[in-house]
């Protein structure tokens, strides 16, 4: 009998350390079981459509925010749509949890990347952003991926390029 219950122990010590073994390679996830190792970035920006994703890395995007300018190493404002009498845009993100990682803005407009800036994590909370010039022409959605290392996108988020609006003085003048 006590030989029985050395196996079963020991059987229950494997099973043990298999799942948590699981759990930290990602097994349970595929399984559709949620694990520690598992991370999904909050729509931190929803007004411009930003999209959680899942990675397999303790690290995530707390904050990513289009904006006009930033002051204080923040963000001014949260831009969903920006006139094209603006031709400057800035994207910020607060990352958390992955120091020593290289982490990417990928700026896409129209299925092609425009840019690309990459940024080394120097600390546990590390902020970062990155400014696009834009061609007044280049109307419509404009997307930023932000891309790690081993090229798991961590989210994405959008903001929308309008003409701007035409005022009367800009109007040729109604003949006489």
């Amino acid at each position: 009998m006590g030989r029985a219950c050395g196996h079963i122990r020991n059987l229950a010590s494997f099973a043990l350390m298999f799942l948590l073994a699981a759990q930290t390679i990602g097994l349970a996830a595929a399984a559709g079981s949620p694990t520690a190792a598992t991370a999904i970035t909050p729509p931190a920006n929803t007004a411009s459509g930003t999209t959680p994703v899942a990675r397999n890395q303790p690290g995530e995007v707390t904050k990513a925010v289009f904006t006009t300018g930033i002051k204080d190493h923040e963000p001014v404002d949260n831009v969903g749509v920006l006139s094209n009498d603006h031709t400057h845009i800035y994207f910020f993100t607060d990352l958390r949890h992955m120091t020593g990682e290289t982490v990417t803005h990928r700026w896409i407009y129209h299925n092609k990347v425009m840019a690309q800036v990459a940024f080394k994590v120097g600390g546990p909370r590390w902020r970062v952003f990155s400014r696009k010039t834009l061609n007044p022409a280049w109307l419509g959605e404009w997307q930023v991926s932000v891309v790690d290392a081993s090229g798991v996108t961590l989210g994405v988020s959008t903001f929308e390029y309008v003409a701007a609006p035409q005022t009367k003085s800009s109007a040729a003048p109604a003949p006489n």
